[in-house]
């Protein structure tokens, strides 16, 4: 019987060069320890900040035991990691000038206000806006009214790789691309392939009904006449599954019921039959495997290139690399991290 300890070892010797393998690695030792510092080891240095650099659990873990914390800024970055952060017993709520949210509160927290905040000098505040402008207002107004400096804590903008999933010194492209695109978001993983190649058709999967608008005009606007648009997102078999929406690209499968109900589809059942498939993405917020599982045959028939989210869940560094090796073991394994954060860790199968 396999171990844990066998499957590490497993994936650790697919991987085809130096630089993945430090990567799985240092990964792994994040998983562990959720220390960030091993995270910082595979920042693309294009993306390396300055001595402000700082991340959310950082700042976090510097916070004493018994303190209470409060998020300055109820906007979409707080929402976006608001999953992590409410683990923490010591957040209290949030303060945002937001007087709708005063009064409903945010996220099933209260939301105080600027004045409220500015008599009380105990919590600790987390400046969770990182846009430039609110984030520079923000800061303003805690000097201003004297807020102890030793209790804020200001968190960097999270970023991306310009590029990411086709700027990788392994990958090739042919005059007849036939990507799959599933978690499209806004149609830009199309747009940037479409700078490096010839792009012959596109199946482009967003489940998110705000961001399917979005592609919508999109395609429209650029004359895309290559791209299928699909509002659903892709599983391992056609069904409706319950989603947590929020007009970013962080729409995700969850098991609230009071979600709302978004279709599903596997990839082999929508791919015209006799459409040969160079390319697949997916960044789909987890739903990675049972999505792979819904394209098997497509990818044991075409072997086309694989570049596969693996951040989202901690088993999916393991499963995912296991099951491509399984269904086509010629593949080529790479890993390459893309952000100045935890997210965006892609595996990358090559024919």
């Amino acid at each position: 019987m396999e171990t844990i300890l066998d499957n590490y070892q497993k994936i650790y010797s697919m991987l085809e060069d130096d630089l993945s393998k430090d990567i799985f690695l240092n990964r792994l030792c994040y998983l562990i320890s959720n220390d960030f510092r091993f995270i910082k080891r595979i920042i693309p240095p294009s993306l390396v900040c300055g001595e402000h650099y700082i991340f959310w659990d950082e700042v976090l873990s510097g916070i004493p035991a018994t303190s209470k914390i409060v998020l300055y800024g109820a906007g979409d970055y707080s929402k976006d990691y608001f999953p992590e952060w409410s683990k923490d017993k010591r957040i209290i709520g949030f303060c945002s000038n937001n007087k709708k949210k005063q009064e409903t509160g945010y996220l099933g927290y209260p939301v105080m206000s600027p004045e409220e905040l500015s008599v009380q000098k105990e919590y600790y505040v987390i400046v969770s806006a990182v846009k430039e402008k609110p984030k520079r207002e923000i800061l303003a107004h805690l000097k201003e009214i004297n807020y102890p400096a030793d209790k804020i804590y200001s968190l960097f903008e999270r970023e991306a790789e310009q590029g990411q999933y086709f700027d990788t010194d392994f990958m090739e492209y042919s005059n007849q691309e036939i990507f799959i695109d599933a978690g499209c978001y806004h149609l830009e993983n199309t747009i940037e392939l479409e700078k490096r190649c010839k792009v012959k058709k596109v199946y482009a999967f967003e489940p998110d009904p705000d961001n399917y608008q979005v592609c919508l005009e999109r395609k429209e606007q650029l004359g895309m006449e290559e791209v299928k648009v699909f509002q659903c997102g892709t599983w391992s078999e056609k069904t409706w599954l319950h989603f947590a929406v929020r007009g970013t690209d962080g729409t995700h499968i969850t098991e609230n019921r009071e979600a709302i109900s978004i279709p599903v589809a596997a990839i082999d059942e929508t791919v015209e039959p006799d459409d040969k498939v160079t390319f697949i993405k997916m960044d789909v917020e987890g739903a990675e495997l049972e999505s792979l599982r819904g394209c098997k045959r497509t990818i044991k028939k075409y072997r086309p290139k694989l570049a596969i989210c693996i951040y989202h869940r901690p088993e999916d560094m393991i499963q995912i690399p296991i099951y491509i090796k399984e269904l086509v073991p010629e593949y080529r394994l790479y890993i390459r991290h893309h952000s100045n954060c935890a997210w965006e860790t892609v595996l990358y199968a090559m024919p």
